[in-house]
């Protein structure tokens, strides 16, 4: 999968090529460095601009035939055609600019301290450019890309959309904006930003590449196979990433034998590749031979095999046991799956527990009774939670097929709502329990109403329901009963083991670390349990639950008790979800395709005697998780 960094280095490159007959010829850059002086009368110039932006361009060009090519003065004449609407000379100034700035000395430091690895020289170099000139396109962008590695977002945001105001042409700011809302979960905004990209330099590879994976998650999946048949066609270079994503998306649309056929095809031209066969396993419904096995130990082997490689074969040889029944084989390429896994990650499960001891603290009878009347009043969201591998995605699909009901997919705008709320206390030195609190009742409905119009982009259909499958919003519920209190919120639970066990064994992309450990993934159940229960006291009957088991015991009986509790009336195409056909994009899409069953129930028995770490973590839950 390219990332909007990578994807965005690439453009810069792509830009430096293609400007350089923007530029005069025979120039030596900063042959004449620019003084204090200099500096301070482009600052006074910028300060002006809104009021007298033909003087600020008379200044650039001033101090231009003084310090031909220097990037400041050429940032500054390009803000100050922009004010008069000369965009298209703003966009050639801002151009100069940005490939001035490439023979910059401490640009070409910072570059060669990227180069070698050296990141905290390299952004302390770009720290430097950005205190003598705040506008500097280039380092704003890299230090946001040097942010955006490290996800962090909060930091890498207002870097990035500082370079996109300065130089809106600039095709490697936008990627890189696009990269990091496509990163954060903002779909919405990444395609606004790629659509914003001239239309001939969006033909590129990187930036096709990304807007393929923008509309995956907006569920324009149609859309994001045209896109990825395209580059496998159209690039010179190695395609097997495009085909693979080709083989995700059939997958997500219920086209199993065509993904089944995309996935060989990559296997069979890279028969080490960890990432097809374990694509093959995970849809559940396949199973492997003897000669896939062999293929795939014999991948293991290979020399300087990169970690993820290893991860993703381990994982599809520990689905591929457990299919023959041979449990001692199978656990030992899940655990050292896992293992791999906690190598390349920092998962501490201390910060849930504290988040769900805050929750429990903040979320009251006596705050929710404070606040009664206020939030969005809207009873349009089904906030479906729980813990993954728990049966959601069936429930999803059962209510996704009721005629009231659209169902959308695991939706990221309660987290975004969340965080923002987060990085809001963060800037009054509180944290969210502390801050929380405090918003009035115009603010508490502002926030449902946001989270109402950013989820509407996921809605296709005018029915007067729509569901939100993201199972991690359990953390979110009591900011869920305070900001849309009509919401309707329904509790898929499992019984622990098989949850666990389950999730374990299950490889994920990213985001879920506390499965990466038994001891681990049990101590998050616990917290979420802990949290849930706390909840059913708090305002008793506001959260339904449902147990799979009960489920797949009783459907009809346990489809009516929910859909009374939605206060929708009953329909049997409730029982019949295995034949809707609506995209599906978690990893249970090809079970939901099928008549309810107990195929999944009991699973974790034959790994029992390697499941120790993960009953003691569970502890007294084991024996008291349904309520």
């Amino acid at each position: 999968m390219a990332s909007g960094a990578n994807s965005s280095i690439a453009l810069i490159a792509h830009a430096r090529r293609s400007n350089q007959g923007d530029l005069q010829d025979g120039r030596d850059a900063l042959q004449r460095p620019l003084s204090a002086t200099g500096k301070a009368e482009i600052a006074a110039a910028r300060r002006l601009l809104a009021s007298n932006p033909i003087a600020g361009e008379a200044k650039a060009r001033h101090l231009l035939t003084l310090h031909p090519d220097e990037p400041a003065a050429l940032r500054l004449l390009g803000a100050a055609l922009r004010h008069q609407g000369k965009s298209r000379d703003a966009a050639v100034a801002e151009r100069q600019a940005l490939q001035a700035s490439y023979s910059h000395p401490k640009h070409l430091a910072a570059a060669a301290a990227l180069g070698q690895g050296d990141q905290q020289r390299a952004i302390a170099l770009l720290q430097d450019l950005l205190a003598d000139d705040d506008c500097d396109v280039l380092a704003l962008t890299v230090l946001g890309l040097q942010a955006l590695k490290a996800r962090e977002f909060e930091i890498a945001e207002p870097l990035l959309r500082r370079a996109v105001a300065e130089a809106p042409d600039d095709p490697s700011a936008r990627m890189a904006l696009a990269g990091l809302f496509h990163q954060s979960k903002q779909p919405v905004l990444a395609l606004a930003e790629i659509d914003a990209i001239d239309p001939e330099i969006a033909k590129a590879e990187a930036v096709q590449s990304l807007r393929a994976e923008v509309y995956s998650a907006l569920g324009r999946l149609d859309e994001e196979i045209a896109i990825l048949r395209n580059l496998t066609v159209a690039v010179a270079a190695d395609t097997l990433p495009y085909e693979t994503r080709i083989g995700h998306a059939l997958r997500a649309l219920g086209r199993e034998e065509e993904a089944v056929a995309a996935y060989r095809a990559v296997t069979s031209q890279h028969p080490g590749d960890g990432t097809a066969w374990w694509s093959l396993t995970n849809l559940k419904t396949v199973r492997l031979d003897g000669s896939d096995i062999a293929t795939m130990e014999s991948g293991l082997k290979t020399a300087n095999l990169p970690v993820e490689t290893s991860i993703r074969l381990n994982f599809a040889l520990g689905k591929s046991y457990e299919d023959r029944g041979e449990a001692e084989r199978s656990f030992h390429h899940y655990a050292e799956g896992n293992r791999l896994r906690t190598s390349i990650t920092n998962y501490a499960p201390s910060l849930i527990s504290e988040w769900v001891d805050r929750n429990i603290g903040l979320f009251t009878p006596a705050f929710f009774a404070t606040r009664a009347g206020q939030g969005a009043p809207n009873h349009d969201p089904i906030f479906i939670i729980g813990m993954q591998r728990s049966g959601s995605t069936l429930v999803e699909q059962i209510l996704a097929s009721h005629p009231a009901i659209e169902g959308t997919a695991e939706l990221t705008d309660l987290p975004n709502i969340a965080r923002s709320v987060g990085e809001a206390a963060g800037g009054t030195n509180r944290r969210f329990d502390q801050y929380f609190p405090g918003l009035g009742a115009d603010e508490l409905r502002d926030l449902g109403q946001t989270y109402l119009a950013t989820s509407r982009v996921h809605r296709s259909t005018d029915k007067p329901f729509f569901t939100d499958k993201m199972p991690n919003n359990w953390m979110f519920v009591g900011m869920v009963r305070t900001i849309l209190p009509n919401a309707r919120i329904v509790d898929v639970r499992r019984d622990p083991m098989s949850c666990c066990f389950s999730n374990w064994k299950q490889l994920y992309a990213q985001g879920l670390d506390h499965s990466n450990t038994l001891a681990t993934m049990g101590q998050y159940y616990v917290d979420y349990v802990r949290l849930m229960r706390h909840f059913d006291a708090a305002q008793p009957e506001t959260v339904h639950r449902v147990i799979y088991d009960d489920l797949v015991d009783d459907l009809d009986g346990q489809v009516r008790h929910l859909l009374d509790y939605l206060d929708v009336p009953f329909d049997p195409a409730c029982l019949a979800f295995h034949s809707n056909d609506r995209a599906v994009r978690t990893i249970s899409a090809g079970q939901v395709r099928k008549p309810i069953n107990r195929d999944g129930i009991g699973q974790w028995q034959m790994f029992e005697p390697w499941l120790g770490p993960l009953k003691a973590a569970l502890g007294d839950t084991i024996d008291h998780w349904r309520n």
